[in-house]
């Protein structure tokens, strides 16, 4: 397959050595890539409201969506809508359409969380959304009263996210070791499905966790090596790889695949990415011990057909 993949990049573990499940063994054997050009395309869509890249659970920033993200952390709903509207939020949400829309935001899947964060759980802490893309958590974080620092290396990413947050800056994870004001600063950092599209997972993890200080906690997800490691999945990311030349040839093999037009963005972020790791649970779990959290938890081991793994630990 080495033929399909452009010969000015460097040797990819799926398509070269047929490896897809990580380990720990592989750090210091492959290279990096353009990562500020892996994800901008995808938030630029977003931006320009492009179908299947807006009205989106893995995107989208409107308070509809972003209720819908605290209510997936904490169990409490419409946090911002009865906020906004008091006690005729339900009178307003059943003349608005705001429960008919229901389904439709459920587009891109829903988060299985357990045990939830309270509500009051982020307020006043420093809060880092490490990797924020369009921003969708960060604003959600905000929402819950966090104290908000937010990196990214994606362009249209930092600019979806500037649009409600001031305190945005252009950065990669593997800049983080050379950033000294984001070491141990932070008490609750987030990291969503940053670390397995890189050449080194384990060395981007333990970047992001040194921005945790004593006390703090660290949110990762990261692919698991369930769907990811299906057969249609290898095949559509060969398909991707070796066949389509152009970015619009990829965004079209994408929505080909997509279940429908609207889930685009589900297709292309997994598909776009040059290094597409999956992380087993033990692996994930060694990380957090070796970089001194305790009290690891799974926070989705409740979730039918996971294909992700959702963790959470305390740094001692």
């Amino acid at each position: 397959m080495r033929s399909a993949i452009s010969a000015t990049l460097p040797r990819n573990p799926h398509f070269d050595d047929s490896r897809v499940v990580w380990s720990d063994a592989f750090s210091g054997m492959y290279e990096p890539v353009a990562y500020d050009e892996q994800f901008d395309d995808q938030w630029r869509l977003f931006l320009e409201r492009k179908t299947g890249f807006c009205d989106h659970t893995g995107v989208e920033t409107s308070d509809e969506y972003i209720d819908d993200r605290i209510a997936e952390l904490t169990g409490v709903k419409d946090v911002l809508y009865r906020r906004k509207w008091g006690p005729l939020a339900s009178t307003v949400a059943r003349l608005s359409g705001r429960t008919a829309r229901q389904e439709r935001r459920g587009v891109g899947g829903r988060l299985w969380l357990e045990p939830k964060f309270s509500l009051q759980f982020f307020e006043g802490k420093r809060c880092l959304d490490a990797g924020c893309g369009a921003g969708r958590w960060t604003k959600t974080l905000k929402s819950l009263g966090g104290n908000m620092k937010s990196i990214d290396v994606s362009s249209h990413g930092i600019e979806s996210t500037r649009r409600f947050h001031d305190d945005v800056s252009k950065c990669s994870i593997f800049d983080i070791p050379s950033r000294s004001e984001l070491h141990r600063a932070f008490d609750f950092t987030l990291c969503w499905g940053v670390v397995m599209c890189t050449h080194d997972p384990r060395a981007a993890f333990s970047a992001v966790a040194s921005t945790v200080k004593e006390g703090g906690a660290l949110y990762l997800m990261v692919y698991a090596p369930t769907y990811h490691t299906s057969p249609q999945v290898l095949e559509w990311r060969a398909r991707y790889h070796r066949e389509c030349r152009t970015f619009e040839e990829r965004l079209q093999f994408a929505y080909s695949i997509a279940d429908r037009p609207e889930n685009a963005i589900n297709l292309l972020d997994m598909l776009n990415t040059f290094y597409n790791w999956t992380i087993p649970l033990d692996v994930c779990t060694e990380w957090f011990r070796a970089e001194g959290f305790k009290d690891v938890v799974l926070l989705n081991r409740n979730e039918p057909h996971a294909c992700g793994l959702h963790m959470l630990g305390t740094k001692s």
